[in-house]
Order: C-alpha cells, then structure tokens, then sequence
C-alpha cells in the first residue's frame, strides 16, 4: 500500500514539473499597434505656384467715317514660389480615407507681358500685367492607404486675389490708355498627392493642384483725346488657369485609440 501510495505522489509530481515547464516555454501575447489615418491635423506647405493664362485685347475706335479694330491675342507662363498652411480632418475604415482639408497661402505669382507693334501708323507699346498675391482652397479629399503610405485625389473650391491691368502707349504719350482689375475670385480645385507617415504623429505629402479661376474682363479707359478720333476703351480679357506643386508636412492628433494586433 506504502508503495501504492508513494508512486502516485511521484507521478503527481512529475506532471506538475511537465505543465510548468510547459508554460515556461510559451512566450507572451504581444499587442502591437496598429497605425490609423483617422484624426485631425496641421501642418504648412511650400512649393512652386505657374500660370498659364490666355489674353485678349482690343480697342474699337472712329476714325473717318469707319470703325477700326486693332485686336491682340497671347499666352503668359510664369511662376514663382508660394508657402501657407493647412488644416483637416479625416477618417480611415479599412484600406480608404475619407476628410476635408482648408489651406491658405500666399503667392508671389506676377505675369508682365510687354508687346510693340503699329497700330494704323503710330507704333504702340502695350503692357499687361496679372497678379496673384493669394489663393485658398477648401477640397475633399478620398485616399487609399497601405498602412503608413497613401495616395489621395483631392478637389473642391478655390479662392484667390488677382490684380490686373492694361496700359498703352506711344512715344508721345507713354499712358494713353490706362485701367486695371482688382477682385477675390472663387474658383475650383482639383489633384492629387501621396503621403507618408514617417512617425506616429508626423507625415510629410507631395500634391499637385489645377486651379481654374475663369475668364475676366476689364477696361482700361482713354486719358487722351483727338478731335478727330473718337477712341473707345482698351479692353482686356483673361483667361486665369494656376498650377502648384508643393510638398508639406502635417502633425496629426489621433482620435480613439488605434485598432491592435496580437503576435506571439
């Protein structure tokens, strides 16, 4: 019986040992987090602000019993540097991100086009100049995303403040004509970018924008008179179209905490 008795305890005691070394060997649950695009953020941007603008101008005036036209039709691409900021929110479920984004930024975008030509006899010098001290744009954004990398298309409404104006002249009066615009006009966005979350908080983008203000008038009116002519305004239409690319960088403020995964 003693024997009995003494080898239960011993194999008791051997399964004891097995089951604890068995959990000795085993490693523990790890939960590792998940990166989320989901939240709000700030951030600035700076880049390269082009325009590619259509001109238009003429003048009708009387002379001799006839109406005379003297049209001219160019193009002027220029560009220079813009900087700004922006703030947006966005939510991300699954592979796809869904937010809204507002910039603002300033631009040092100025196009001068100088043209010399006859008109009639007299040689003419006209100068027409267009200015974008500002633009601003309010955009939906849609984006798919592998973990910390994502592509976005982007569009929505654009804001920005244009100077404008025409001036003409002659040797003899080097301001014949003179007029000029100025307005805050709406327009509209559309693009694209890639970002990429280099820390948990931090992202950096690259993005293009098409901006399309549409086309504007304006007149520049006749400061000198002949008695034999009877002049009418110089007029002048544009046809404003913007390109930027730039690159930015965002802090983001997570919203809930983000989703985890298990690893042994």
């Amino acid at each position: 019986m003693k024997r009995m008795l003494l080898a239960g305890v011993a194999a008791l005691g051997l399964i004891g040992a097995a089951s604890a070394a068995d959990l000795a060997v085993k490693a523990p649950v790890a939960y590792v987090p998940v990166f989320t695009w989901s939240g709000c953020y700030l951030g600035a941007n700076g880049g390269w602000i082009g325009g590619r603008d259509d001109y238009d101008t003429y003048r009708w005036y009387y002379d001799h019993g006839d109406y005379i036209r003297f049209p001219r039709s160019f193009s002027s691409n220029e560009s220079a540097g813009t900087f700004g900021g922006q703030f947006g929110c966005q939510f991300q479920s699954g592979s796809w991100e869904i937010g809204g984004e507002w910039d603002w930024n300033w631009s040092g975008l100025t196009e001068d086009t100088t043209l010399s030509y006859l008109n009639s006899h007299d040689p003419i010098n006209q100068t027409t100049h267009k200015r974008v001290d500002w633009f601003s744009t309010a955009r939906a954004r849609l984006g798919f995303a592998w973990d910390r990398v994502m592509i976005y298309a982007t569009g929505g409404l654009a804001y920005a403040s244009y100077d404008a104006y025409t001036h003409v002249g002659n040797a003899g009066y080097p301001l014949f004509f003179r007029g000029g615009y100025h307005q805050n006009r709406f327009g509209y966005a559309v693009g694209g970018g890639l970002e990429w979350a280099f820390a948990n908080n931090w992202t950096a983008k690259a993005e293009f924008l098409y901006l399309d203000f549409g086309a504007f008038d304006f007149k520049s009116p006749v400061e000198v008179l002949f008695p034999s002519i009877d002049f009418d305004d110089w007029h002048t239409h544009v046809d404003a179209k913007e390109y930027v690319a730039r690159i930015g960088i965002n802090y983001l403020f997570h919203t809930g905490a983000a989703p985890v995964v298990a690893r042994y």
